[in-house]
C-alpha cells in the first residue's frame, strides 16, 4: 500500500494549458494542452482531504491560472469552504491587458481570499510574454492593494536592458551578456531539472554510465515528501520535485495498490534500479550506455513507456505532460 497520513505545503495546479511553452517548464506547460481546468467539486475533495491531513495552507498555479480568471474563483470559494489559505497564486502576466480591466480581477480575487500574486519575471518567460505586460501588472497590483512576489526580482534590470514591447529569445540575452549567461540561468534562477528543464539542460549535464546509476541506486525518498507537492486539476498528487509522476491523491490517503502504481512503487522502495528491471522485464526497455544522471534515465524510461508502448500506467499521468514536452 502507498499511503501518506499528512501534508504540509503544496500547490494547487488548476490547468495545464499556458499561454507560452518555457524552456525551464517543470510541468511541461504549453498552449498545446486541453483547455481543461478545475472544477468546483474536484476542488471541494482535495481542499477537503488537505485539510484532514494537515495542511492549511497552498499557493495556486499552472500552466496559467488567471487564463481564465471566472474559473479561478470556484477554486478559491471550495479553498474558503474548508479553511485553506491561498499563499500566492503564480502568473506569468500574459493575460494583462490594461490597467482597468486587470484591476477588476485583482479586486475580485482580493474578495476571494488572494492577497499576493508571485509574478514571474525572467528571460524564459520573456521569449513569449513581453515585459511590458509584466510591468504594467506590477503597477496595477500596487494600485488595487496587491502584493507582489517577484521571482525573481534578480532579472529585472536584465529584462529591462532590451525593448520591453516585445518578446526576446535567451539567445538575444546571450548576445547581450556573453555566452556564459545561458549557463548561469539555471543556478541564478534556483532551478528544478525536470520535465521540459531536464530536456532543456541535458545537452550542458555531465554523463553517467548505466550502470554506475544502477550501482547507486537508492529509494527515491522525495516520493514522500510531505513539502512542496501538488494537486492537479485531475486529483492526481504529484511527489515533490518530480513532475509526470503522480497517484490519485483520495487513493493515497487510504491508500493506493501498489499493483495499480508500478512506476510509482518501485521508484520509492527499489529507487531507479527497480524501475529499470520492470520496463526491462515487462516492456522491452533497452537502457542506453549513459545518461545524464538517474532523473535522465527515469524520465527516458518514462518517455518509453508512454510514447513509444502506448502503456496505459495509473501512475504516468497526466500522458500529455510526455506528449508536451
Amino acid at each position: 500500500m502507498l499511503k501518506i497520513n499528512g501534508l504540509v505545503s503544496g500547490g494547487i495546479i488548476t490547468n495545464y494549458k499556458c499561454s507560452s511553452k518555457c524552456r525551464h517548464c517543470v510541468y511541461a506547460s504549453s498552449p498545446s494542452w486541453p483547455n481543461d481546468y478545475m472544477t468546483a467539486s474536484t476542488a471541494e475533495e482535495i481542499f477537503s482531504i488537505l485539510k484532514r491531513l494537515g495542511c492549511h495552507s497552498v499557493h495556486i498555479g499552472g500552466g496559467e491560472p488567471l487564463l481564465q480568471p471566472k474559473k479561478i474563483f470556484p477554486v478559491l470559494e471550495a479553498a474558503a469552504k474548508n479553511n485553506i489559505d491561498i499563499d500566492y497564486i503564480e502568473t506569468n502576466a500574459s493575460w494583462y491587458k490594461d490597467e482597468s480591466s486587470t484591476k477588476i480581477i485583482l479586486r475580485e480575487l482580493i474578495k476571494h481570499g488572494v492577497y499576493t500574486l508571485l509574478i514571474s519575471i525572467d528571460p524564459y518567460h520573456n521569449e513569449y510574454i513581453p515585459f511590458y505586460k509584466v510591468k504594467g501588472l506590477v503597477s496595477a497590483c500596487s494600485k488595487a492593494n496587491m502584493r507582489v512576489f517577484p521571482w525573481l526580482m534578480d532579472f529585472w534590470d536584465d529584462l529591462d536592458a532590451l525593448d520591453d514591447s516585445k518578446p526576446h529569445s535567451l539567445q538575444e540575452y546571450a548576445d547581450l551578456f556573453g555566452e556564459d549567461y545561458l549557463w548561469n540561468l539555471p543556478k541564478r534562477y534556483g532551478l528544478n531539472l525536470r520535465g521540459r528543464a531536464l530536456k532543456t539542460y541535458k545537452p550542458m549535464m555531465r554523463m553517467e554510465s548505466f550502470e554506475s546509476i544502477i550501482k547507486n541506486s537508492l529509494p527515491c525518498n522525495l516520493l514522500s515528501g510531505v513539502y512542496h507537492f501538488h494537486v492537479d486539476l485531475y486529483g492526481n498528487f504529484i511527489p515533490q520535485s518530480c513532475s509526470g509522476l503522480s497517484i490519485n491523491l483520495s487513493e493515497l490517503v487510504h491508500g493506493a495498490d501498489a499493483n495499480k502504481y508500478p512506476v510509482f512503487y518501485r521508484l520509492e522502495t527499489m529507487g531507479i534500479k527497480g524501475l529499470v528491471e520492470f520496463a526491462v522485464e515487462e516492456y522491452g526497455y533497452k537502457p542506453k550506455s549513459k545518461y545524464a544522471g538517474k532523473c535522465d534515465l527515469c524520465y527516458d524510461i518514462r518517455n518509453y513507456l508512454v510514447l513509444d508502448q502506448k502503456a496505459e500506467l495509473s501512475d504516468l499521468q497526466p500522458a500529455d505532460h510526455y506528449r508536451f514536452i
